[in-house]
């Protein structure tokens, strides 16, 4: 193949991210200002669904980058370990 076909695409860096409130912030008034259109329809459960759709994938990152040690993921989680199993177990992790 030739090289030319490949476009390398840089990562980006720290600077040129968006940092993670502003990102929550933004999906969720996306999915607020969607709901106003939607007659009779009411947000609930932000929290849960604040939770659901970020805690399983820190935890997976966080996994996969402590290679399974659930000592070291439940440190640089911040959490006890038996938290850490317990939420595992609870998002089919284990």
């Amino acid at each position: 193949m030739n090289s030319s076909t490949f476009q390398l695409v840089d990562e980006p860096t720290h600077d040129d991210m968006v940092g993670i409130p502003e990102c929550i912030q933004h999906h969720f008034s996306v999915y607020l200002n969607a709901l106003e259109g939607a007659q009779g329809v009411a947000p609930h459960d932000l929290y849960a669904m604040l939770l659901t759709s970020c805690e399983k994938p820190l935890l997976e990152l966080v996994m996969d980058k402590a290679r399974g040690n659930q000592s070291v993921a439940s440190e640089w989680l911040g959490m006890n370990r038996a938290t850490l199993r317990k939420k595992l177990v609870q998002y089919g992790m284990l």
